[in-house]
Parts: structure tokens; sequence; C-alpha cells
């Protein structure tokens, strides 16, 4: 099939803001109204298999994702072609298909969880194959368009689940309604306007591909790490606890889950000015945007702490048709979780423009051995409020390792750049 090539309409600055936060609002929104959607449907049992399913295929995501985009949108030089990005993400949604199958199976999971959970997964691959069209429009400047793919798609998706659980009453057939609808998307839009930078044939050579992986391969195990982190407290519950507390966690670990997505959108549009800036050596202009960016992850947590204690359990209690007054103050230690996990986020992007990634490795490995321990310890003793507990204890510890590496990675960056500078000044004038 011959796809056709979009034109490209004039770049706007302005536009690239507004349509990428309504990509990643719709991104951070679509978990909750489906699982919104399930419990009306469904029933919180249902609801709460649901839940654990889609947390695990969005954990499986990030193996399909590979952190290849905050690598592609940097590629300021363009090292790598689209074609390059093409046949690296097939390579990797192969390895999230073949990882989530092993997944489901060593995790014990009911034969109902691991059918839905690779539905799902297979959702997500598809999500990540639209990623890479979306990456090269951000590389070049066409971020609004990029924005508006990634919102269209989850939305019409989420419409196309809602309609088939009406009418068939099937999470596994909904499910598969979505991946559907993502593989059409890809198709009649994405592939497109990606043809406007580049051959759409998946080709590459093996030494790109060994740089692609060695550059992406500490983001992933990071990222991977992280993920799998934050889903320890629903597996402790899934081993503990009931169906219907898996769904009260899921009900209330969401909205701390939005606070991390919603703080992306603020990020994804400073990451190549970011890398031109830190390329410049110009370390003022870089150190203002990072504050500034640390700054909207506070804004954004204080205003969902005040939004959350006045009207947050209301609220949820709306949208899941259930009672979940006596959680307040645990939902407010879940939103201060849900913080700490978005500095987590912009600390690795950080990270990943000084292109000292693989050094975050040593914090998400030693966050990844308190997971392994601390929420079946303190689910097993404490039950539902030792869930909420190890999400902060895990997302706390987290930030604060990556931090403090980033730091010494900054100083030492700027010494080794400072004394760089200083030898070129020699030489001009020597």
């Amino acid at each position: 099939m011959q796809l056709p090539t979009y034109r490209l309409s004039a770049k706007s600055p302005k536009k690239d803001f507004i349509f990428n936060m309504f990509g990643y609002t719709a991104m951070s929104l679509v978990s909750v109204v489906l699982l919104m959607i399930v419990s009306y449907i469904k029933g919180e049992e249902v609801a709460g298999i649901f839940s654990l399913s889609y947390s695990t295929a969005y954990m499986m995501y990030t193996v399909a994702m590979f952190e290849t985009r905050t690598v592609q949108v940097t590629d300021t030089e363009r090292n790598f072609s689209l074609s390059d990005f093409m046949l690296f993400r097939i390579l990797t949604v192969l390895l999230m298909l073949t990882a989530s199958a092993a997944f489901v199976i060593i995790k014990g999971f009911s034969p109902e969880k691991i059918i839905l959970t690779l539905i799902i997964c297979v959702y997500m691959a598809l999500l990540a194959v639209s990623d890479i069209f979306q990456g090269s429009l951000h590389l070049n400047g066409y971020l609004k368009n990029a924005g508006f793919s990634l919102g269209a798609q989850v939305l019409l998706a989420a419409a196309g689940f809602t309609v088939s659980l009406l009418i068939t009453g099937n999470v596994f057939v909904s499910s598969a309604v979505m991946a559907a609808i993502v593989l059409i998307w890809i198709l009649v839009y994405d592939m497109p306007f990606a043809r406007n930078f580049g051959s759409l044939v998946p080709k590459s050579s093996a030494e790109k591909l060994k740089k692609l992986f060695l550059a992406t391969a500490p983001l992933f195990i990071s990222v991977f790490i992280n993920q799998y982190n934050f889903n320890t407290p629903k597996y402790a519950i899934d081993r503990y606890l009931t169906e219907v507390d898996q769904s009260h966690y899921g009900y209330l670990v969401m909205p701390a889950f939005i606070i991390n997505l919603m703080s992306m959108f603020m990020f994804r549009p400073q990451m190549v000015p970011l890398s031109e800036k830190w390329a410049s050596k110009n370390y003022k202009g870089f150190g203002k945007t990072v504050l500034m960016l640390y700054g909207w992850i506070i804004a954004v947590l204080i205003a969902a702490l005040c939004g959350g204690w006045l009207l947050g359990i209301p609220v949820l209690n709306l949208l899941y048709h259930t009672n979940l007054n006596e959680y307040r103050a645990l939902f407010m230690i879940l939103l201060i979780g849900g913080g700490f996990s978005a500095g987590s986020s912009l600390t690795i992007v950080l990270l990943a423009v000084i292109r000292k990634q693989r050094h975050a490795l040593i914090a998400y490995i030693s966050a990844f051995v308190i997971a392994l321990f601390v929420p079946n310890l303190l689910v097993k003793n404490y039950g539902f409020t030792g869930a909420i507990f190890a999400y902060l204890v895990i997302t706390s510890s987290l930030f604060i390792l990556l931090f403090a590496v980033f730091l010494i990675c900054l100083k030492t960056s700027g010494k080794v750049r400072a004394n760089e500078t200083q030898e070129d000044e020699n030489a001009i004038h020597g």
C-alpha cells in the first residue's frame, strides 16, 4: 500500500505548547477514564483486575519505548535517521511482547489476568510504534503534530473501548478494539506526516543499532526499574489482599500518577532547547530552565494537595462509584509520592541531556533493592495502609538518590567543560 505524504503547516511555538499539553493531558487522563468506565460497567472486582493488567502493560510499554524518544529528540546533529529508529523500535516491540508473556507467567497471574494484560500490551506496543513518528515530528520542529497525534489516538481508543464495553460487556474485546484503533491511526496520520522526514523502510546497520542500544539502554533500565518499583505495591496487594483493595489502590494512586504525566508536558518542549544550551555551554540559561522545571513540579504538587484535600475523595467517589472517605489522609501521602515521582522523571531527562544517563543506574538499582522488600513487608504487616507508605518510601528514596547523582554529574561536567574552554582559549592566544 502506497501511503500519501501530508503537507506540514507553518511551525508555531504557541501551537507546540498547546498541542503537546493536549497530548500529555489526554495520555494522563485516559487511564483514569478507562478504570472509571470499567468500574461503573463491570464493578470493583473487574476494575481491580483491569487496574493490575493496565499497570503491568504500561510497565512493559517502557520496554517497547526503550527511552528512544529522549535520544531521538536530542539528536540535533542527526546521527541517526528515521529508518534507524524504526528498525530499533521494531526490535524493542518484539522484546516487549516476549518479556510481557514471560513476566505474567512468572508472576503467577490468573488466566484472565494473563490474557487481558497481553491484549493491553499489544495496544501499548502500537502506541510505542506511533511514538517513533511523533519523535521525528518533534525533532524537526512540529511538536504540535506530535502532541495532537498522541492525544487524538488515545482519546479515540478510549471512546472505542467504551462503546465496545457497553455493547459487549467484555473487557478483552474492548481492549482489542483500542489496539485496532491505534493501528489505523498510525496508517492514516502518523506515517503520512513522517514521510516528510525520511524513508519509512525500517533499515539500519549493526553499528548504528549498537550505538542506539548503548545510548538508550541505561535510560531504559532506569525507567523500567522505576516503573516496576511503582507497581510493587500493586503486586503486594495482589499477593496479600483482595481485588477490591486492588481497585481502591488503583483509584487512589491514579491522581498521583497524573502529577507525573502532567509534569511531562512541561519537560518535553524544553528537551531540545536544554540540549542546545548545554552543547553551547550556556550554563546560566541551562540552570534557569532547570530551576523553572523543578519549580513547575512544586507548583503542580501544591495545587494537587490543595485540590486533593478539598475535592479529591468526593470526586473519586463520584468517578468510580465507590466510597473512599476513610482514605483521605492516605490519599495526601500518595499525592506527595506523585510529586517525588515527577521530580525523578525530570532528573532522568536532565541526566540524558548532559549525557550522563548511565550514572542513573546507581540510583535506580538502589531503589530497586528497596522495592524488592519494602512493599511485601509493609503490606503483609499493615495491610492497605502499608501499600500507601510503600509507594511513598519508593518514590522519595528514588528522587533523593537521583538528584544526588545529578548534582555530582553536573559539578563534574562543569569542571571538565571549564577546562576544555580554557584549553581552547590558550590554543587561540598561543
